[in-house]
């Protein structure tokens, strides 16, 4: 790994740990889908002058439209929305743990897809390793059990509907280009979201304030406009399966921040379960000794 590759790699990590915090605050005050979907409008409104500058010639092709579509239809729109919306009933750091296991999903998916990078007996070990954790923290809750549930079986669908097209878009990078794949997907989500909150929720009780405001214009533009930049941007220079360990860095962070700001308070199942869990995406992404492969 490059510097530069390094230090954009950290810079993606220490930023997408603060946007849990930004994400439960803004909750607070504007509806989940509706304020995802004017978080995409934003960042599209960025990022097309920077785009058409560039004088780009978009691939149109039919492999080229599926990568758009499935990063912004099951990405974007799907597990984003499936994530705002569970982050309301769960903790920002226990959301963020959930998302760390984004790595053993990938993993598994490109097991099928990539043949450069198959499933091993190790990353299959380190998967059940991930989801035991998850399970754990699940069994700490005691009477709010139902609730915290609803938001960490959405979470947990978000990951899964989230981990197909990271692998695909790396089986197809070299015919995408990062910064289109980032501009259009965006596009086609804010075009989605914003018509889909009407239907779904009332996004005319919105609470328009200095917090509300600042922490929208955080999540569009360094949650989205800087942060899928850069990591659209990795595709061309690192693995799949090391840019899907990004799940792993910043839930750290987000258990500080959350500590810190929000006053979230944990038992030791969460510190156990969170443990198991970058355990398992530890074992997914360690070097295999040759000579003992596995599955």
């Amino acid at each position: 790994m490059t510097p530069r590759v390094f230090i954009l790699y950290a810079l993606l990590c220490i930023i997408w740990g603060t946007t849990w915090l930004a994400l439960k605050i803004s909750l607070n005050y504007i509806p989940p889908i509706f304020g995802l979907g004017l978080r995409f409008t934003i960042s599209s409104i960025i990022l097309w002058p920077i785009l058409l500058r560039k004088k780009p010639k978009i691939n149109r092709s039919s492999t080229a439209m599926k990568v758009y579509l499935s990063f912004s239809l099951l990405s974007f729109v799907a597990a984003y929305s499936l994530t705002y919306w569970g982050a309301q009933f769960i903790y920002s750091s226990l959301a963020s743990i959930i998302w760390a296991l984004l790595p053993i999903f990938v993993s598994i998916i490109a097991h099928f897809m990539l043949p450069s990078e198959p499933l091993t007996l190790r990353r299959f070990g380190g998967g059940l390793f991930g989801l035991a954790g998850v399970a754990f923290i699940l069994s700490s809750n005691g009477g709010g059990k139902e609730v915290q549930m609803i938001g960490v079986l959405a979470i947990f669908l978000a990951v899964v509907l989230a981990s197909g097209p990271n692998v695909y878009l790396k089986k197809h990078h070299k015919i995408v280009n990062p910064l289109h794949v980032n501009v259009i997907a965006q596009t086609i989500a804010a075009i989605v979201l914003i018509p889909l909150s009407f239907l779904l929720e009332k996004p005319m009780t919105t609470i328009w304030n200095s917090t509300s405001i600042i922490t929208l214009v955080y999540l569009a533009i360094f949650g989205t406009v800087i942060t899928w930049t850069i990591y659209f941007w990795l595709y061309n220079h690192i693995s799949v399966n090391q840019i899907s360990t990004l799940g792993l860095v910043p839930p750290v962070f987000a258990s500080i921040i959350g500590w810190i700001f929000l006053g979230e308070t944990y038992g030791y199942e969460l510190f156990i379960g969170g443990a198991l869990v970058l355990l398992g995406v530890y074992l997914i992404h360690s070097r295999q000794v040759p000579g003992r492969e596995g599955i």
